[in-house]
């Protein structure tokens, strides 16, 4: 299985206005909960934000896949709901 860093774009905003923002905690989260179906995929670890009242723009997961194609598809597939304004990077470690 190789590594690979998962970079989830999205929008970060002030906790305040929370409807101008799209948020990559949540969209991480979904993420992780989608992938717990799969045995081919292990999530090493997630990370998504550090300040206090800020929603994150940007999400990191670290994980683990032998199925890239795989792991492609379930991105594209979660983000559509969120609209364009997101995106995703998968650099291999």
């Amino acid at each position: 299985m190789n590594t690979y860093l998962v970079t989830i774009y999205g929008k970060g905003g002030h906790g305040a206005e929370p409807h101008e923002a799209i948020d990559t905690t949540v969209i991480a989260g979904e993420f992780v909960r989608k992938t717990t179906k799969y045995k081919n995929i292990e999530i090493i670890s997630v990370k998504s934000g550090d300040a206090f009242n800020v929603i994150s723009g940007m999400a990191e997961i670290i994980l683990k896949t032998d199925n890239l194609e795989q792991l492609k598809s379930i991105l594209s597939s979660l983000l559509i709901y969120y609209s364009e304004q997101t995106r995703f990077e998968i650099i291999k470690n």
